[in-house]
């Protein structure tokens, strides 16, 4: 089975994929499963997968993502974290975070994450009106986010929120209520997505079909706006295009991806990346489990970019973030299209320049992919 990437040096993350949901939201493009019968075997896989890294290497993150890793079993979680930490020297201090769903959040639960080291949990809330999570398949109603979201603040572990923007039925009234709660409850950390139709979702197929309408894009687009004012008068500072957090409380692990710094991935799906090369698995989970199972190995791609698909990865990633891109750099990388790209932005308004660095406004960033675009 080939091992997944990794070179001494920097700390590497590690993401572990937990893919079992007990419904697909609509929305979902993800690899994720509802079969719960395939947990035994999966958890047996991963456990596989993991047992052929390279032992050795210091991890200073780790992300159990999903799927739903809340309402994975307990069992394999201590049992896959004591594989984990059996291959790589767990820093201490390192950022472990868990994504939970609200119905899953208990009392019993958040000590039992704690126990395995857990110290921040991303909870998918999306809304808080009952009549914007129906249309997405989401198990829980207000009242259960209401009450999910203040036991992970008061139990004390660092607490990110997930919110969606441009939900069918979502109106500028109920986004400004939802967003109100969020910034109102303690949260160090929320994050904001803007609605993005997947290929082949349900929810893509019915707005199609023209059974749900969703918020005209100038609405959506303005409540982004009105999003990145509310969230710094209450001190969550926006420090990439979605992510909004309290000073230290940023998302160490994703930083990691926006910086094109290693990161090596387990189960379906999951990707890793050693700063040349990557790496992504089988997505579909029985093809998983059967080629870890048979020995073939669960590597789907692999790619090594050329030096200027690199260039071009690094400014689009660096322009993700608040602080963008060093004005060096991107002249270095781009020439007078840089310069003259720069001069227009900070023009224009959709750029802002201070000293030695370019980045987005927020405005600019509801357009920054199209933007981009234009450098290359």
């Amino acid at each position: 089975m080939p091992a997944p990437l990794q070179h001494a040096g920097d700390p590497v993350g590690i993401y572990v994929h937990l893919p079992f949901c007990r419904v697909r939201c609509t929305y979902c493009a993800f690899a994720v499963s509802t079969d719960l019968r395939l947990e035994d075997a999966y958890g047996e896989a991963l456990g596989r997968e993991i047992a052929g890294a390279p032992a050795g290497s210091v991890a200073d993150t780790l992300f159990w993502g999903g799927g739903t890793p809340s309402r994975s079993s307990l069992r394999w979680i201590r049992s896959l974290d004591a594989a984990l930490r059996e291959r790589f020297r767990v820093a201490a201090g390192a950022e472990v975070t868990l994504e939970a769903n609200p119905e899953d959040v208990t009392g019993e639960a958040l000590e039992a994450w704690s126990a395995l080291g857990v110290n921040r949990i991303s909870l998918g809330v999306q809304s808080f009106h009952d009549r914007e999570l129906i249309p997405l398949g989401r198990i829980h109603g207000r009242a259960r986010a209401l009450e999910s979201l203040e036991r992970v603040v008061r139990f004390g572990t660092r607490a990110s929120l997930d919110l969606i923007l441009g939900l069918p039925g979502q109106s500028s009234g109920s986004f400004a209520e939802t967003l109100r709660i969020a910034l109102g409850s303690g949260i160090g950390h929320l994050s904001v997505y803007i609605l993005d139709l997947e290929k082949g979702s349900a929810l893509e197929s019915r707005v199609e079909r023209g059974l749900i309408a969703l918020p005209p894009d100038e609405q959506t687009a303005a409540d982004y706006l009105r999003t990145v004012d509310a969230a710094e008068a209450a001190g969550l500072r926006q420090y990439e295009i979605s992510n909004f957090a309290r000073p230290g409380e940023e998302s160490r692990h994703n930083l990691r991806y926006w910086d094109r710094r290693r990161y090596v991935g387990f189960g379906a799906g999951a990707h890793s990346f050693d700063g040349i090369e990557r790496r992504g698995n089988l997505r579909d989970v029985r093809q998983y489990i059967e080629a870890v199972a048979s020995g073939r190995g669960s590597v789907e791609l692999s790619e090594r970019l050329s030096e200027t698909e690199a260039t071009r990865e690094k400014i689009f990633l660096a322009l993700r973030k608040a602080d963008g891109i060093g004005y060096a750099d991107l002249l270095r990388w781009t020439g007078g299209k840089g310069d003259a790209w720069c001069e227009r932005g900070v023009c224009e308004g959709w750029l802002r320049r201070n000293r030695d660095r370019v980045a987005f406004t927020p405005r600019g960033f509801l357009l920054s992919t199209e933007l981009i675009s234009e450098l290359f």
